[in-house]
């Protein structure tokens, strides 16, 4: 039975100010096991989870009539990830995560920490999907290697990877959970319940998307980590959709509708930890409603990507109507299958990711150059040179716009939370700025 635990917590830290010192009694909370759940969900809810679904099969059929399939999935698996770390606080512009992605590629130390951070996420959530590809059952150990592509080249990379052995709490004080506005299950229940949640996760008991919403609550229910539960809990959301096939090509960017509605975002969580009989309508009811939030993100986050996959398909148009005859399987061809999903390059990574020589490579980097599809820049000490895809880089910056508004136009609603502004090569810093 979902319940609250009432526990005591007696400080151990020195040199803190007496508030800070106090010991308290805080209730832990004790979720249901999904095992053998008799989820019932309102006829109208069923009706909207099933439009969500039919989105997101919609969204991996159209993919292929679309120019670059690789383009397109790593420029929305990008997105989503970016997203999820936004959620976190974690806010790094297109243009430092590229430029920390190059400087990173070439062996080199990228001072901006919140974009290194950032790439990890980026990194974890493409671990994810090659898992709920390749799996055929999800182990903790897969859920732990997530975590730590995550988590090792943060600020605390010592708990990469590691499931938290002491209780942890959201809001209130760093120092006691003694006004937290959620305490997760004490640590000596989270291996039982991780071993209930991967069972779920490997069965097929809910459709897909109600499964990897349940998923993604029960695991932040659990916060079974020290840190990162938020990314490495969203992106189990991938993994579910992929090992279910539901999404075999494209992760639809859920997460950039949930940074936009946090407030529904936090509710819903929150209404899905009842307390109670495991069977009660109650529990339902609370499922339901964190299943409302769900469906209408995956369903607006589907009709969004479709647009900007559409906006790819026609700036590769205008890159090859620019660039005159091409010729089939060139460098310069593979290069434009390329870059909507990478769109910042060096000759020497273009030619490792096109299977060409550098000598090839250049040449066709100069002629992207030449017709206006790329445009040099300079960074880091060094000075790297580098070659971005600009039109891209504009077309990420519309859909994290576009996404961050109630509405989906930010000229007639304002974003409800920071989001990059539009700006031009020249002016590269602009990119980051509200």
């Amino acid at each position: 039975m979902a319940q609250l635990s009432r526990r005591r917590w007696t400080s151990t830290f020195e040199g803190m100010s007496r508030r800070d010192r106090q010991g308290c009694d805080y209730d832990a909370y004790l979720p249901d096991t999904l095992a053998g759940w008799n989820l019932a969900l309102p006829a109208d809810l069923v009706a909207d989870l099933s439009d969500a679904e039919a989105a997101i099969r919609r969204l991996n059929a159209s993919g292929t009539s679309h120019v670059s399939l690789e383009g397109l999935a790593r420029f929305l698996l990008r997105a989503e990830s970016v997203a999820s770390s936004k959620i976190e606080g974690l806010d790094a512009g297109p243009r430092r995560l590229l430029d920390a992605e190059v400087m990173l590629a070439h062996g080199g130390d990228a001072a901006d920490r919140i974009a290194v951070e950032v790439l990890a996420n980026v990194a974890a959530m493409e671990a994810a999907v090659d898992l709920g590809s390749s799996a055929d059952t999800i182990t903790l150990d897969d859920l732990l290697g997530i975590h730590r592509i995550l988590m090792e080249r943060s600020t605390t990379p010592g708990i990469a990877g590691a499931v938290r052995t002491v209780q942890n709490w959201i809001g209130g004080s760093n120092y006691n959970p003694c006004s937290a506005a959620f305490v997760p299950p004490p640590p000596e229940t989270i291996d039982g319940l991780l071993d209930d949640l991967l069972a779920y996760v490997n069965g097929d008991d809910h459709p897909a998307l109600v499964q990897a919403a349940i998923a993604h609550a029960q695991f932040e229910t659990i916060h079974p980590f020290a840190d990162g539960n938020g990314r490495t809990g969203r992106a189990l959301i991938h993994v579910v959709l992929r090992r279910r096939g539901l999404a075999p090509r494209f992760v639809p960017p859920i997460s950039l509708v949930l940074a936009t509605w946090a407030g529904d975002y936090i509710g819903g969580l929150n209404a899905y930890r009842h307390i109670g009989p495991p069977d009660t309508p109650e529990r339902s009811s609370g499922a339901s409603t964190w299943l409302r939030t769900f469906a209408s993100a995956a369903h607006r986050s589907c009709n969004d990507a479709e647009a900007y996959a559409t906006r790819i398909e026609a700036l590769d148009a205008r890159w090859r109507e620019q660039l005159g005859r091409i010729r089939a399987n060139s460098a310069t061809e593979l290069l434009l299958d390329l870059l909507p999903g990478i769109p910042v390059i060096t000759v020497e990574s273009a030619a490792r990711l096109i299977g060409r020589s550098e000598m090839r490579t250049g040449e066709a980097v100069n002629r992207l150059e030449a017709a206006g599809v790329l445009h040099q820049r300079n960074i880091g000490r060094q000075r790297y040179r580098i070659f971005e895809a600009t039109g891209v880089v504009e077309l990420f910056t519309g859909l994290e716009r576009t996404l961050a508004s109630q509405t989906g136009d930010t000229a007639t609603a304002r974003p409800t939370r920071r989001v990059p502004r539009r700006g031009s090569p020249a002016r590269p810093a602009a990119a980051d700025n509200p």
